[in-house]
């Protein structure tokens, strides 16, 4: 199975409004929580989802709820001292990428993940990763199901 990163844009999109990146957000989504994809994601990622929700004005408890069943979806990794020095990194030498993204983009680098699912074209400055964009996803991962994994 193919190993790939979520962006945090994945599950924005797959639970906003109408857009162009909805659809294949939600599907990509639907796909791991039945068990067809099994991505993967920094514990970063999830609070900078709730993050966000928060900042819309949505109450705490269904912060909390919407964050822990994002969480429920992913393999999620820790962000410590390593990635922190290597996303600041590439904050330093990438033109263009935020701060969050480099976030990202050093969790998968630091876990052997080449592939960060995201619409977001600064990741594809990033040497030693490879963003797919949403729309290519499925197509791109298969559909075979997932090998069982333990958390790291």
């Amino acid at each position: 199975m193919t190993r790939f990163l979520f962006d945090t844009a994945v599950f924005l999109y797959a639970r906003g409004q109408q857009h162009e990146y909805r659809a294949p957000c939600r599907d990509l989504v639907q796909r791991c929580a039945d068990g067809v994809f099994a991505g993967e994601a920094s514990v970063e990622m999830v609070q900078e989802f709730a993050h966000v929700l928060r900042r819309r004005g949505l109450a705490g408890a269904a912060v909390r709820d919407e964050s822990l069943a994002v969480a429920s979806l992913c393999l999620i990794h820790d962000f410590g001292a390593p990635e922190l020095h290597l996303a600041l990194s590439l904050v330093a030498t990438t033109p263009g990428l935020g701060v969050r993204d480099a976030v990202h983009a050093a969790t998968a680098l630091r876990r052997g993940i080449g592939l960060i699912i995201s619409p977001d074209k600064a990741f594809d400055a990033i040497s030693g990763l490879e963003r797919v964009d949403p729309h290519e996803a499925a197509a791109r991962l298969g559909s075979t199901p997932p090998e069982p994994r333990r958390p790291r």
